[in-house]
């Protein structure tokens, strides 16, 4: 589980998808002028360097937020903007801001607010970019720290899941991590990510098509989720490609527990503004590859 590198990938369309999501709940939490609580319970660490060897070796980041940027510098949207405005400094330095990052822009000074990474090279990069910032970053295992700060103080507040999902069990872990929380934290708001993977896959040694063991993972997981005993639950996906053996993870999504009131509205817009960039073929009916769904709303 420690050899993920999130470097690979940083600035994909999935972190796009995140982060504006992410950007979104905070938004509408930190409308109050009350303190909330914040936890980013996979942080990674914290910022990423695009043109290393890592992140330029499938270089996911021109077809995410370089390609996000490049289409929409005269958004109209609130949400986009600020993405912009938070990421176009970094991604001019060839680097791509993390979620603990990205939080930091929108927490205050009066929020408490942690991150927690067990890697050992990631949670040291992590304290060297949050040292000045409104977050407390921890090397420890981000279900352990979730399970120690419940219930948090104060009272209100969110956290962010977002684990590499590179074994199977990390499914199980994060219902297991959700579902003990919410009973400690029945008003708390979580964020989980989740990737959308392809029925087959090209196995890497043999070169040929094979069954992908993960492949329907996270909706089993969501489906288990969204039965848990929350006030709401919220879903929302963009799928940037139809599944194909050759594209592993064709999507991606946000589970919300407990959303924010009326967040669907502003996830609408900011998922309109996303599949006019992702969409791929203009010509072709592709409404269906972003959603925004609930799967249980208040009675």
């Amino acid at each position: 589980m420690l050899s993920y590198q999130h470097a690979y990938h940083a600035g994909n369309h999935a972190d796009v998808l995140k982060h504006l999501t992410l950007m979104s709940v905070l938004k509408k939490l930190t409308i109050k002028a009350k303190p909330m609580f914040y936890l980013d319970t996979h942080a990674g660490a914290g910022v990423y360097q695009m043109d290393d060897e890592n992140g330029a070796l499938n270089a996911e980041f021109e077809r995410g937020v370089l390609k996000f940027q490049s289409l929409l510098r005269n958004s109209n949207n609130e949400i986009v903007k600020d993405y912009l405005a938070i990421t176009s400094g970094f991604t001019k330095a060839k680097q791509y801001p993390g979620s603990p990052i990205i939080a930091d822009y929108l927490l205050r000074e009066t929020d408490n607010a942690h991150a927690a990474d067990l890697h050992p090279q990631a949670s040291q990069d992590l304290k060297k970019y949050l040292r000045r910032s409104k977050l407390s970053a921890h090397q420890r295992d981000g279900y352990e720290a979730l399970n120690a700060f419940m219930p948090p103080k104060p009272n209100r507040g969110m956290v962010l899941v977002d684990p590499p999902y590179e074994q199977a069990s990390e499914y199980a872990d994060v219902y297991k991590a959700i579902t003990s929380a919410l009973s400690a934290w029945p008003n708390g708001c979580f964020l989980i990510w989740y990737p959308l993977l392809s029925p087959t896959r090209v196995d890497r040694k043999t070169k040929e098509v094979a069954e992908n063991p993960k492949a329907g993972l996270s909706e089993e997981m969501i489906a288990k989720l969204g039965a848990l005993a929350a006030k709401s639950v919220l879903n929302i996906q963009l799928c940037v490609s139809q599944p194909s053996p050759q594209i592993g993870m064709y999507g991606s999504g946000m589970c919300i527990i407990n959303p924010p009131w009326k967040l669907e509205q502003d996830l609408s817009g900011v998922l309109a503004t996303l599949q006019t960039v992702f969409a791929g073929d203009k010509d072709k009916d592709t409404s269906h590859l972003c959603q925004v769904n609930w799967i249980k709303t208040e009675v």
